[in-house]
């Protein structure tokens, strides 16, 4: 969880009414945590609704400027799970997924912060004899259909963090339309030269962080969304990462073949 986002102003617990949930709301609102002026002071409010009701999360998110998201709801019956596997998918996978769309793709913009809680299950079952805990890095391997949702639903969470860039992204690649890479290879086959080599390229090049923001911007215009600039996590660059990559592929051009399509339109 980053550092970086301030201290939470207004949150949103989902699941408040549970055993932890409430708890936690119970702590977070008295113990010394806020004067009792505040704490009783009208300034929290009960909510009843269904997680994977969009509409009415962007509601929530925006009317109470929430800028923190404390997830707590889920089916946690483990039973449960046995006897109604889809319900539990959508209780927990569905609203999970429903609730990121929410922070993510509406037109409200202010939540800073997701806490998720998850529970041990999804690392599955240790020994007796076991003598190595499981740690954070541990691979999920759930034993149950409760454990198998929580476990997905960290994932997809996962999958909604920055794109990863590796390096500085300027590394440069020239692309092709697959139906003309097909055609040539056709033409090739049918007209090339025996023992010839025939280099296949386009003169369309473009770095990965470009074409990184050129799909964010297709995607949101697909989805109707907001156009915005795609934020990215560094990684480190992989050993031995050519540059760039430059040939001549006249030779095929001039005697049977040239690309119709721009691939990065």
């Amino acid at each position: 969880m980053a550092d970086d986002h301030g201290e939470p102003k207004n949150c949103l617990v989902t699941g408040g009414c549970g055993s932890i949930g409430s708890n936690f709301t119970n702590l977070s609102t008295t113990n010394g945590r806020l004067p009792t002026s505040v704490a009783d002071g009208g300034r929290s409010k009960f909510i009843h609704a269904r997680l994977n009701d969009q509409k009415t999360l962007n509601k929530v998110l925006s009317e109470n400027n929430i800028d923190t998201v404390i997830h707590f709801a889920a089916i946690t019956h483990v039973d449960d799970s046995y006897a109604d596997r889809i319900g539990t998918i959508q209780e927990n996978i569905i609203s999970t997924t429903t609730l990121l769309e929410s922070i993510v793709n509406s037109q409200y913009k202010g939540v800073k912060r997701l806490v998720h809680i998850s529970t041990d299950e999804i690392y599955g079952d240790s020994s007796e004899s076991d003598t190595t805990p499981k740690t954070e890095t541990t691979l999920p391997n759930p034993t149950n259909p409760y454990a198998a949702s929580k476990a997905a639903c960290e994932l997809i969470i996962q999958a909604y963090n920055p794109y990863s860039l590796m390096g500085d992204g300027k590394h440069c690649r020239s692309w092709m339309y697959v139906s003309d890479c097909s055609e040539a290879i056709r033409r090739v086959t049918e007209s090339g030269k025996v023992g010839e080599v025939y280099n296949i390229g386009t003169e369309f090049e473009m770095t990965n962080i470009e074409l990184t923001k050129k799909i964010h911007a297709i995607v949101n215009k697909l989805q109707n969304r907001d156009q915005n600039e795609p934020t990215f996590t560094p990684i480190p660059d992989r050993p031995y990462h050519d540059r760039r990559y430059f040939i001549d592929f006249g030779k095929i051009k001039n005697a049977f073949w040239m690309a119709m399509h721009n691939p990065i339109r």
